[in-house]
């Protein structure tokens, strides 16, 4: 048989996953054959050697970035990730690795981690060529693999900014008032508007209905109550999924938040926990601290009593925050504590402790200017307090994620200057050794 009769007997297709160039009989066409390079099965059609893209596979081949020669090509410039939500593949370019990204099936944001060193490896490896049964025409590789570029309008044309230098100021406390900041504190005023509306009406009428031992008011205190509640638990959900967004996305080097889906009512009540737990915790080791320290003082533990109390209010502020970051690193409302966090707050103890002290002035300043406007005019402290309180809890939000951000850097530049003395210390000692 003549050697084109024997080329027309089998077809030429490419295995998406290894490169391998393999070469079925026609009798197979319709069927899968397996590779013998990375065993995974390879569908054989007729159109494989018409068309650009390996029919069946289209899609698998087509996510391979995969050179016009059988020479190996350039490193691509994408990683592949795989959404944890809905299990879809994204191609983020390497500028974002550590960053995080929008999946457009779900929505949900996406660590952009970096490719594994075997990734790498095969993207260098040039294609093989394997023969079953026979030895068909050899062919170009460009004939059967697409080089087309992967189309992904999900990612921007250009890696967002990194935050300014000056990390603790700079579009710190302006933040709630950023184009797309703006949205979110007006939704977070009005709730609070609501909530703190019924907490006023609540606390100035309930003496008077107490008072009364009619039916009407034994009936209007639980409804009231009830009602404050259901609004003052949906008020929480919508902030503490600020909380949660705002903190997520600014230690991921973004300057403004690009997924605020934990911000909506649904997800925000799942969100309440990450906040309030750690509150109960750091409460319960304040309180325990005072009971000790009071219980064992030998003299009249009055005298001690107000130290007491101020220890533990510095307890409850100094550790509420390392829960809150390390429940939230560790996905985890009941993980108050993280190694890496701490190594994060002590690696860069400067910044904890500034970001810790402008957050208790702002916290302050508002708790302070509350209880003197209550004194003054409730309904009005009400009114004008919502606005105040919605943008102090995004503002220090956005500092704790500035401090994340800004932390990573400077413990990463610390152990590179460790891992660097190192080993000139070895180069020393050998040197002297020598």
């Amino acid at each position: 048989m003549s050697e084109g009769n024997s080329a027309e007997l089998y077809v030429t297709v490419v295995c998406p996953t290894c490169r391998a160039r393999l070469s079925p009989r026609r009798e197979l066409i319709g069927k899968r054959v397996r590779c013998p390079d990375c065993d995974v099965p390879v569908r054989v059609s007729e159109q494989a050697t018409k068309s650009a893209h390996f029919a069946g596979e289209s899609t698998a081949a087509s996510e391979y970035r995969l050179s016009e020669t059988d020479q190996p090509g350039e490193q691509p410039k994408t990683v592949l990730t795989t959404c944890g939500t809905c299990g879809a593949r994204l191609y983020p370019r390497v500028e974002l690795v550590g960053k995080r990204v929008k999946c457009p099936d779900c929505f949900k944001p996406v660590l952009v981690r970096p490719p594994p060193k075997e990734y790498a490896v095969k993207q260098q490896r040039p294609a093989v060529e394997y023969r079953l049964n026979a030895e068909p025409a050899p062919n170009p590789l460009a004939q059967f693999i697409s080089t087309e570029p992967i189309e992904d309008p999900l990612f921007e044309s250009e890696p967002p900014p990194p935050p300014p230098r000056r990390w603790y100021f700079s579009g710190v406390f302006s933040f709630p008032w950023y184009p797309g900041t703006l949205g979110r504190w007006c939704t977070l005023t009005l709730f609070f508007l609501v909530a703190n509306t019924l907490a006023t009406v609540l606390l100035v009428s309930l003496p008077t209905l107490s008072g009364d031992h009619n039916v009407g008011s034994a009936i209007m205190v639980p409804f009231m109550l009830a009602l404050c509640g259901i609004v003052w638990s949906l008020t929480m959900a919508v902030a503490c999924g600020c909380v949660v967004a705002v903190i997520r996305d600014t230690a991921s080097g973004n300057d403004e938040v690009a997924d605020w889906s934990d911000a909506e009512i649904y997800e925000g009540l799942w969100r309440i926990p990450y906040i309030v737990f750690p509150w109960i915790v750091a409460g319960a080791l304040a309180y325990g601290l005072y009971f000790v320290l009071t219980a064992a003082w030998p003299g009249d533990a009055s005298r001690i009593e107000p130290w007491a109390r101020l220890l533990g209010t510095i307890v409850v502020f100094a550790v509420y925050p390392m829960m809150v970051l390390a429940a939230l690193e560790q996905g985890g409302w009941w993980l108050v504590y993280s190694p890496d966090v701490m190594r994060l707050i002590f690696g860069f103890l400067g910044g904890w402790l500034l970001v810790n002290f402008a957050a208790a002035v702002l916290i302050g300043a508002c708790a302070g200017l509350t209880l003197l406007g209550v004194k003054w005019s409730p309904y009005a402290t009400a009114f004008v307090g919502a606005p105040l309180l919605a943008a102090v809890i995004l503002i220090v939000a956005r500092m704790y994620g500035r401090f994340l951000y800004r932390a990573n850097e400077v413990v990463a530049v610390k152990a590179k200057d460790r891992a660097h003395d190192a080993d000139q210390g070895d180069d020393v000692a050998d040197v002297a050794a020598s």
